[in-house]
């Protein structure tokens, strides 16, 4: 239908023409017609333009059509300015297809968007660059990971660990590696796998990140409470029976010889007195041995959580009052800062604080010989939410070599410790769904921080 009117249209534009030919050449033969031939002749040259400017009209606005759809803009709408009914049907397509391209825009816009916030609320870190390291994506998470706002390239990682740029360039598509880092002064566990591909010509490489301390923690703990509940069952079943014996053996020489020790064949009364003493020896280690199975069984056993919401200003200046007899004997110098000062925690008040007293009273005794002492409970909410409570002494802190080892049970490097201390009060933090880290230049300062 279109072509049919197209060709009806030029056929009869043709005709007026011809027709306007004819005239023209009539009038300049007869003469005395100057005047009607020039108009006829403009009306000609009218006429030719007009079938020109109908042949190309199509042409120019295919050129308009597809020049709109090159610079992004479907918003035109051909039906309304075609002034020809014979093309009606070629800008009702036009209009057609913009409304689709209009339509795909959009759904491509929220799938964008979509996918936009699904990245950003993803609990594993994402991070994309191009070749030469410009960074493409950068989600929520890997900015918590790595406590950082933003990042333009990937060489800016120097600033949190100078080996991980190399470590992540490095890392082979499809390869997944840990590593370690330090961020705010916390060895963080990073699980990083690489992956690769092209889009438009761009190689483009998309890492993902996991902070894996939780778990390690967690399957280190599990295994800490197994191993200690397996000990603990197999001492006191031995512990029991041997302690029992050897009551049983000093009741038995002591009731033969209440009268007359050397009644006793082969025996004389200093051999015997030995072996009463050893008797008690060995009685006072078993029960030993039980008292420090106790302490093994207080590892394994897990307080139920009473949360409530309360002033952390508050407790740490009640933790101040706690010690203030010790402070002033030891002329320590003890100061609370807590910003701001309505900062609240909903936590387990007095698991909470018993944590913090066992941080505060191994600061006390790492500043033994220290000839200026200075202790500051400290606490804050960072811009990830976290609420921080801090230790900070300048003691003598903790070597390199043990810090690896200062949370495992039953290690300690004081002469009267018990070990299980630090390994406790992780826990309680733990359970809290925090961690407890640490950082420390020996001498200087070390700190120990509550992260909930």
């Amino acid at each position: 239908m279109l072509h049919h009117r197209f060709t009806l249209n030029l056929v009869i534009r043709v005709i007026l023409l011809a027709l306007t030919c004819l005239v023209l050449a009539f009038s300049a033969l007869r003469p005395g017609n100057i005047f009607i031939t020039v108009n006829i002749g403009a009306i000609l040259i009218i006429q030719v333009f007009a079938l020109l400017y109908y042949i190309n009209r199509v042409n120019r606005d295919l050129t308009n059509f597809f020049g709109a759809i090159a610079n992004d803009d479907s918003t035109i709408m051909y039906k309304r300015i075609a002034p020809a009914r014979s093309f009606e049907k070629l800008y009702t397509l036009f209009d057609e297809i913009n409304t689709k391209i209009q339509r795909l825009k959009i759904e491509n816009t929220q799938r964008a968007f979509y996918f936009q916030n699904l990245v950003e609320h993803a609990g594993v870190g994402l991070i994309s660059y191009k070749g030469k390291g410009e960074i493409e994506l950068f989600n929520s998470a890997a900015k918590k990971m790595l406590h950082l706002k933003s990042l333009k390239s990937i060489s800016e990682l120097e600033k949190i660990d100078r080996s991980l740029p190399a470590f992540i360039r490095e890392l082979k598509p499809g390869m997944q590696q840990l590593t370690r880092i330090k961020v705010n002064d916390e060895v963080v566990p990073l699980s990083v796998k690489a992956s690769e591909f092209v889009i438009q010509g761009d190689t483009i490489r998309l890492l993902s990140l996991q902070n894996i301390k939780n778990e390690l923690e967690e399957n280190e703990l599990l295994s800490w409470q197994k191993l200690i509940r397996t000990l603990t069952h197999e001492i006191m079943n031995s512990i029991g029976p041997i302690s029992s014996s050897i009551k049983t053996i000093k009741f038995l020489f002591e009731s033969e010889t209440s009268d007359d020790k050397d009644e006793i064949k082969n025996l004389a009364p200093d051999k015997l007195n030995d072996t009463l003493k050893g008797l008690d020896i060995i009685d006072e280690r078993a029960q030993g041995l039980l008292d420090f199975v106790d302490k093994f069984r207080s590892l394994t056993l897990t307080p139920a959580l009473h949360l409530s919401a309360f002033s952390i200003k508050e407790l740490l200046e009640r933790i101040e009052r706690l010690f203030a007899s010790e402070i002033e004997a030891r002329n320590i110098r003890f100061s609370v800062e807590v910003i701001p000062d309505s900062l609240q925690l909903t936590a387990d008040k007095q698991l909470i604080e018993q944590v913090i007293i066992n941080l505060v009273t191994n600061s006390i005794q790492a500043m033994e010989n220290r000839p200026e002492k200075k202790i500051k409970l400290n606490a804050f909410r960072d811009y990830l939410g976290k609420t921080w409570i801090q230790v900070m002494d300048n003691g003598q802190g903790i070597g390199e070599d043990n810090t690896d080892k200062i949370f495992v049970p039953f290690f300690t490097t004081k002469e009267k410790g018990s070990g299980i201390g630090l390994n406790w009060s992780r826990q309680i933090v733990r359970l809290h769904k925090g961690n407890l880290n640490f950082s420390s230049n020996p001498g200087q300062e070390t700190v120990f921080s509550i992260v909930v």
